[in-house]
């Protein structure tokens, strides 16, 4: 769909894959929890984060309507999410149990229960991908092409200096250097429809890790951007 759904919507396919990923839980495991409780206890970063949300949901021309119904969308997720964590915990036991007793019975159905489990928290998130590409327009993510290079401009010139490009590209000649963020709103709709599929794409399984998801939706920034939909949906 659209980059705007997986830096905003979509958490769970990019913010928690570098936090929350199975392969990488006992590395940055620290880190997330810093992360989340500096954000939690911070009243300005999250002031902050409304703030730049407000901005984009503004850009974009994003309708009290739309906002709510983003807004319900991410809710229910979270709810369902949180629900199905708490079977997979149960299965999990049961799992641990039966291999302690070692009994090959019990661990096969066991396992099976699991897969099962595991299963539905990809359902959920296409299901959600589903409902935010119905939500927001071609149009809007035009809206969004403009602010993001607009913004990506600005920041340049804030942090690197207004020939900073032409400086870099001196010093590295043979790097090639891109500061403008250009998207395409017909591709990001593209990409969207890939993770929308991402259960039936080898590249895109570790997107598969329920524990992943789940962390995805309890994080600080998944709260807040609810909360800002909520705002701008009065």
């Amino acid at each position: 769909m659209k980059k705007f759904l997986v830096l905003l919507f979509i958490p769970v396919l990019v913010t928690a894959i570098f936090a929350a990923s199975s392969t990488t839980t006992l590395s940055l495991g620290g880190l997330l929890s810093g992360a989340n409780a500096f954000v939690q206890e911070s009243q300005a970063v999250q002031l902050q984060t409304q703030v730049g949300l407000l901005e984009i949901f503004n850009a974009m021309k994003l309708t009290s309507a739309q906002a709510s119904s983003l807004e319900n969308y991410l809710k229910e997720f979270k709810t369902q999410i949180n629900a199905l964590q708490d079977q997979r915990i149960k299965a999990l036991i049961s799992l641990r149990d039966a291999l302690v007793a070692n009994d090959a019975t019990q661990v096969s159905a066991a396992k099976s229960e699991v897969a099962k489990l595991d299963s539905q928290y990809a359902k959920l998130t296409e299901e959600l991908i589903t409902n935010v590409k119905s939500t927001i327009t071609v149009e809007q993510l035009t809206l969004l092409q403009q602010y993001l290079e607009k913004t990506a401009l600005q920041m340049q010139r804030k942090f690197l200096g207004p020939n900073a490009r032409n400086e870099i590209g001196q010093a590295l000649p043979n790097r090639n250097f891109r500061f403008n963020v250009e998207v395409n709103p017909h591709q990001m709709y593209e990409m969207m429809n890939l993770l929308q599929n991402f259960g039936r794409h080898a590249r895109m399984q570790i997107l598969r890790s329920p524990d992943l998801i789940y962390t995805a939706v309890n994080l600080p920034f998944y709260n807040i951007l609810i909360q800002t939909l909520q705002l701008k949906a009065r």
